[in-house]
């Protein structure tokens, strides 16, 4: 099944497109730490990072820009400025906003170059304006600039009610982005194995490779599908089924494209780990598959569950 972009949301995607279209290249260094700040000050002056809470639209433009954003090979924070911030009162910036669960000094995805940490806990969030002076580097192969915080000391500390609205929203951004990483890595894969050629004849030409793309293909329409749909409906069960759906998928389908690229995969030259490294990194927030599975059971069935 496939659905059509409204009139308000192709007009959307064509003036996002036109952004992204001079951040198609792969970053100069072959695994990027480093955040595209340019890329993200074009998106917060163009409105797309508040479009969530732009009247006549909602989380689903803002998890269609999600998805579609991640599908560059630059690196910036997205999802949790178009889907977390407005909703918690944070007015976005193109500054990342960095998300952890539970413990504020745990390591957190773009924390270094953050103006704010959420730290979701069971019943609220806490919304954290850290001293950078205590904010330290962790180095790292995923493809972010992850940090962590040393102490709280010189923080100033906010708290959010509605730890729900936080993890649904954290959620769908899982999802989103995953989907997005997903479809470039495989667009990837398909011009390697139509250019390459094995026997004489392109990689893509043989069988087996074929049927793995095609599940690789339907991971990725499906992670999108489903990503949308939990945005479109908000709600708690949609939210974790999308997102551990993708979660679940992410071993296999980044196994599957690294190994149809062969030892030229392994290399950073190649651009696959762009997006791969990414994914892998998605794959274990808030719990991970698992994780997501108990909560969409809970929100499902409840205490029947």
């Amino acid at each position: 099944m496939n659905f059509e972009l409204s009139e308000d949301q192709a007009s959307v995607m064509s003036a996002l497109d036109s952004i992204l279209a001079s951040f198609k290249d792969s970053p100069v260094e072959p695994v990027s730490h480093a955040y595209a700040d340019a890329l993200a000050h074009a998106l917060a002056e163009s409105g797309f990072l508040g479009i969530a809470h732009e009247e006549g639209f909602g989380p689903l433009d803002a998890a269609l820009i999600v998805e579609r954003v991640a599908r560059v090979p630059q690196v910036i924070e997205i999802a949790a400025s178009t889907l977390v911030a407005g909703a918690i009162g944070l007015v976005p910036n193109g500054q990342p906003i960095a998300l952890a669960s539970g413990d504020a000094l745990a390591p957190a995805r773009f924390l270094p170059l953050a103006g704010h940490l959420v730290v979701l806990q069971n019943d609220h969030a806490d919304i954290i304006t850290p001293d950078p002076a205590q904010v330290t580097l962790v180095d790292s192969l995923l493809a972010y600039p992850y940090g962590r915080l040393l102490s709280l000391d010189g923080a100033t500390v906010e708290r959010f009610e509605d730890a729900g609205l936080v993890r649904r929203r954290w959620r769908v951004g899982i999802a989103a982005e995953a989907a997005g990483c997903m479809a470039s890595a495989l667009d990837t894969i398909v011009e390697h194995v139509t250019t390459r050629y094995a026997f004489g004849r392109p990689l893509g030409s043989l069988q087996a490779i074929q049927h793995r793309l095609a599940m690789a293909a339907e991971t990725v329409e499906s992670a999108r599908w489903l990503a949308m749909r939990a945005a479109w409906a908000d709600n708690d069960a949609e939210a974790a089924i999308a997102a551990g759906f993708v979660q679940m998928r992410i071993a296999g389908f980044t196994y599957d494209l690294h190994q149809f690229a062969g030892a030229m995969g392994l290399t950073l030259e190649f651009p696959l780990h762009f997006w791969t490294y990414r994914l892998r990194a998605l794959a274990g927030e808030l719990g991970g598959s698992s994780g997501q599975a108990l909560a969409a059971a809970d929100a499902t069935w409840g205490v029947a569950a």
